[in-house]
């Protein structure tokens, strides 16, 4: 999330006449901050890999049958870190690793495969799929390839000028991931949500939706929702915007949708705790605090709001 809002800051400023920018000290400090403040985020997660690792997988949940030594964890963590510098990615490493540990703790005898929803560059992708290739499930991936989707009007965050971006062609994903992860646990599902999403028939026990747009989050949880299995987990990136997150929590949508209750969102607002520094909100965050983690939620949890103190009713 946080790449991906760089890229837009990016976008944006490129075309500032220099002379006028340098004219403004603010202008000077911003530069500086966007030259300096990255590049001590990209240290401090390399440093803090070790803690991580170690906070993440000291787990008694995690499946021996996988075979998991603290030498594969290192392994692992170390080369899902090198994928996110040599393929930008809109979360960190960091959350990757969360949505692995969450896959080790499932028992290999639960049915059900791997999911994720937009996936730019690929770089999430190779990730995902070097902990598939670990715990023997397939990665499906759903993507346009064509960026993002022509904006729906109804849609807060669609912007009519974002048709098109975080395009990346399908030859260039799979490049990424064959380079970098294990292209054979993946199968890519080319088109729109609205098209592609309805004729999906697996059982699901992780999915990931990075999708930007409300309208896109929609399709996803109304047309994968139903596979989620029993104890399966649903990962979002969008977690900052806080209506967004609000999907999860409305009785009213999951009432008409599915006649359960709304199952909440574990970190909506400021992200699940991997290590990293993000207070929220976004808009006007510092340029060294970054909302690169994600928020989850299982399809047994229970999040309406319905409480009453003890002894009432």
């Amino acid at each position: 999330m946080a790449a991906k809002a760089d890229q837009r800051e990016r976008t944006l400023t490129a075309g500032l006449p220099g002379a006028q920018a340098s004219k403004d000290p603010r202008a000077h400090a911003r530069r500086l901050d966007r030259l300096v403040m990255p590049r001590l985020r990209s240290a401090y997660e390399a440093l803090s890999l070790p803690v991580l690792v170690l906070f993440l997988f000291y787990n008694r949940r995690i499946q021996p049958s996988y075979g998991m030594s603290w030498l594969k964890k290192l392994k692992l963590a170390f080369r899902m870190l090198r994928n996110t510098r040599r393929v930008e990615t809109g979360t960190s490493y960091k959350a990757h690793l969360a949505m692995a540990v969450k896959l080790l703790e499932m028992p290999p005898t639960t049915t059900g495969v791997v999911v994720e929803c937009g996936c730019w560059l690929g770089g999430s992708t190779a990730n995902l799929s070097l902990i598939c290739d670990i715990v023997g499930r397939r990665l499906v991936v759903y993507d346009s390839f064509e960026g993002l989707p022509a904006a729906d009007p109804n849609d807060r965050y669609a912007n009519p000028l974002g048709e098109g971006y975080f395009k990346a062609d399908l030859d260039v994903v799979k490049a990424n991931v064959r380079r970098h992860g294990v292209i054979e646990r993946c199968e890519f599902r080319r088109g729109w949500f609205k098209d592609t999403l309805p004729s999906h028939h697996e059982p699901i026990v992780l999915c990931f939706l990075d999708v930007d747009y409300q309208s896109s989050l929609y399709e996803c949880v109304v047309n994968l929702w139903p596979y989620i299995t029993s104890r399966g987990y649903v990962f979002i990136d969008e977690y900052t915007r806080l209506d967004y997150c609000g999907l999860f929590f409305s009785e009213q949508f999951w009432k008409d949708h599915f006649d359960t209750a709304p199952p909440g969102l574990m970190g909506a607002g400021t992200g699940i705790g991997v290590g990293q520094y993000f207070l929220g909100p976004a808009i006007g965050r510092p340029l060294i605090q970054a909302p690169t983690s994600v928020a989850y939620t299982r399809k047994d949890f229970y999040g309406l709001w319905d409480y009453a103190p003890p002894g009432e009713s």
